[in-house]
């Protein structure tokens, strides 16, 4: 019995320690290698990539144009209110790839506009030492087997090829919700550790001034977009 006794004790002292441990980290991750096509053409993208540490819950964005402070904001907001509460830690890699080719002054503003969001949602910020992408180590794994996954769920579905970015969108976020099916009892038990989410959501875009063509297509960080056509 003592034994016995010894070892649920141990496990349970584990559990404690482990329990204050209920943060989120996130990071974007290169997904061109997925070999995903948009009505026959390749879509170079981004998989953010938000993960609770305990209970692996996850959410899943299909980025766009590279690293930016309004797709990791877009896609946390979004995560945050999926999960329906608010982690006490949010933990990122150096976002040294959001600031490149920023001035000096731009570094600063996007400094500022990340620590206004996480102080909107009553969160404290860590942020990995460049280059030390395994201080985010929670996130780094997942990112392998997340892409592992999408990777066997797009050879069962026998093609990579999608009519529309948003096609291949909810074919990402059909898979991510099966997966935390798998996690609803360890969800459930982290949930009593988050915060409750704020009264509204707060400023996930930016606003840039871009020349326009006579057709009203324009171009944002190499993306060329237009406007829906009117019947």
């Amino acid at each position: 019995m003592a034994p016995s006794a010894a070892s649920s004790s141990a496990r349970r002292r584990s559990r404690d320690t482990w329990a204050p441990l209920f943060e989120g980290g996130a990071d974007f991750t290169h997904a061109d290698e997925l070999g995903v096509t948009i009505a026959g053409q390749a879509l170079p993208h981004l998989l953010y990539h938000f993960v609770m540490v305990y209970s692996r819950w996850e959410h899943v964005g299909v980025v766009l144009g590279g690293e930016s402070f309004t797709a990791l904001a877009e896609n946390l907001q979004q995560a945050l209110w999926s999960l329906g509460g608010v982690p006490q830690n949010h933990r990122t890699d150096s976002l040294s790839a959001a600031f490149r080719n920023l001035t000096a002054d731009q570094r600063e503003d996007m400094t500022k506009r990340y620590d206004a969001f996480v102080s909107h949602y009553g969160m404290d910020a860590s942020r990995n030492n460049r280059g030390e992408a395994h201080e985010n180590g929670a996130v780094e794994s997942q990112n392998r087997h997340l892409k592992s996954a999408i990777n066997q769920a797009l050879i069962l579905r026998g093609s990579r090829d999608f009519a529309c970015v948003e096609d291949y969108r909810r074919f990402v976020d059909m898979l991510v919700a099966r997966r935390n099916k798998q996690r609803v009892a360890a969800v459930q038990a982290e949930r009593m550790h988050l915060k409750p989410l704020p009264q509204r959501r707060t400023t996930d875009f930016t606003e840039i001034v871009v020349p326009v063509t006579r057709t009203g297509g324009f171009l944002i960080k190499s993306i060329f977009y237009e406007p829906p056509r009117r019947s």
